[in-house]
């Protein structure tokens, strides 16, 4: 089968490389909604904190640490709201999430209404760490991040956001260091949850190491 992009709608060109560029890493992206005039009159304090997943998603460097994800904005020029949420306040946490969480990762895509937060709609917990924003207490890898570039591409409202890494924090129950000092992560015991097309979601399964 030979397939002509070329000729192809937006949409159905996504519906094809969604599904033959996989396994795809998800950014679980947590984010400062700000204050508002909704939350001063008793808005939850949770729906100060959005969360949100992205499956546009990679490292781009090591020196200095970075990475990368990218934004599909909303109809009329409205930001989505961790893009917009990143333009006043540069700094987030991007967290990796398990095989096992899926539904969870899931259930904070939900285009919400204003003021209700995904944290509680997705059942999910926020544990205080070494950086100004809060993690999710379920996600096995935290990344305190900061916003440096955002980059139109394209020719639909696409954004690409680069994040510097500040802090790490990595469950301990899936981390270790080798006789030379250096980070080794149990990826059988991390188990990383992992995007294909069509809505799904799986693990990655035995891991191949060649010669």
């Amino acid at each position: 089968m030979l397939i002509s992009f070329a000729e192809w709608s937006e949409t159905e060109a996504y519906l094809a490389f969604s599904q033959l560029i996989v396994p795809r890493p998800v950014a679980w992206v947590l984010s400062d909604n700000g204050t508002s005039p909704g939350a001063q009159a008793g808005q939850p304090a949770m729906a100060r904190w959005n969360v949100a997943p992205f499956s546009y998603f990679n490292g781009v460097t090591s020196s200095p640490p970075m990475l990368m994800f990218s934004v599909g904005d909303g109809m009329a020029g409205r930001l989505k709201d961790t893009h917009r949420n990143l333009r006043r306040d540069p700094q987030c946490v991007v967290h990796i999430a398990r095989s096992t969480q899926a539904q969870a990762v899931q259930d904070t895509a939900a285009e919400l209404p204003w003021g209700v937060s995904e944290i509680d709609h997705a059942g999910l917990e926020l544990t205080a760490w070494d950086w100004p924003l809060p993690r999710l207490a379920q996600a096995p890898v935290a990344m305190g991040c900061v916003a440096t570039q955002f980059t139109p591409i394209g020719d639909t409202a696409q954004t690409l956001i680069f994040l510097r890494i500040e802090r790490v924090w990595v469950q301990d129950e899936i981390a270790s260091f080798d006789a030379n000092g250096r980070l080794v992560i149990d990826i059988a015991a991390y188990d990383p949850l992992a995007r294909v097309g069509r809505g799904g979601y799986a693990s990655l399964g035995p891991v191949v190491r060649p010669r």
